[in-house]
């Protein structure tokens, strides 16, 4: 935790400073302390809720260092029962070197109100940083996020909702084609209309494998636990979820 709280104070020199920390971790420390927030997280919530989330994603290389990214998630609750959320996400990733990248995204959610789908609008910049030793990898990101939401139909539509969120994952090379991996992410707002900010809010746990079948297809199947913090009534949403890609 001295880690997560370093992170929110220091953001514009997490990645290079954070790798002094991890560059040299072995899997049996990173993987384990992943895992035990990974089960803290499922005993301590006053709600629980079943989700299912499936998204396909098509990337373009342009070059060996420019690429461009578009997305399409939904995103059910309730059980799997309601269509809680569909999104449409679009971006470019640049690579900066073999280790660090930066990316650019806008995405366009409709989110479900009961009676109707809120319209938002979110834009997101990341830095990404991963190293390896042997077949393990650990790749660090953090995001600046700013989003809003039902602009032409709330006087506080057009007032942001600022983020930053700053995610670790661990992941094997187990061969060419199946990589396990756990990862754990912090959401703290920054600011939002009619909420304090300076909080965590959101915590999220994730393990799952990625398969290529080759160069072109590949796909991402994941176990995930969402979990509200300082907030009334919080929920925790166990997710599975199944992501396609295709690459060209």
């Amino acid at each position: 935790m001295k880690i997560i709280s370093w992170l929110l104070k220091k953001q514009d020199d997490l990645i290079r400073k954070s790798t002094k920390v991890f560059a040299n971790c072995k899997l049996s420390t990173a993987g384990s302390l992943i895992f035990v927030l990974f089960f803290i997280s499922s005993s301590s919530a006053q709600q629980n809720d079943f989700g299912v989330w499936g998204s396909i994603a098509v990337t373009h290389k342009f070059s060996r260092k420019l690429s461009a990214t578009i997305e399409e998630q939904f995103r059910f609750n309730q059980n799997a029962s309601n269509l809680v959320q569909y999104f449409t996400d679009a971006g470019l990733e640049y690579s900066i070197s073999k280790k660090f990248k930066v990316a650019l995204c806008y995405r366009f959610i409709n989110s479900d109100q009961y009676t109707y789908y809120s319209k938002r609008h979110r834009l997101y910049a990341d830095l990404s940083y991963k190293t390896k030793s042997s077949r393990l990898q650990l790749l660090l990101r953090t995001r600046l996020q700013e989003q809003q939401q039902d602009i032409h139909s709330s006087e506080h539509g057009r007032i942001p909702a600022w983020y930053s969120r700053n995610k670790i994952t661990a992941k094997i090379d187990l061969n060419k084609k199946y990589s396990p991996y756990v990862s754990a992410e912090l959401f703290y707002m920054i600011s939002a209309p009619n909420e304090d900010g300076g909080i965590i809010d959101k915590m999220r746990y994730a393990a799952g494998v990625e398969y290529e079948f080759n160069r072109v297809h590949a796909i991402d199947l994941y176990y995930l636990i969402q979990q509200d913090k300082n907030v009334n009534d919080p929920l925790t949403d166990f997710v599975v979820g199944l992501g396609y890609a295709f690459s060209f």
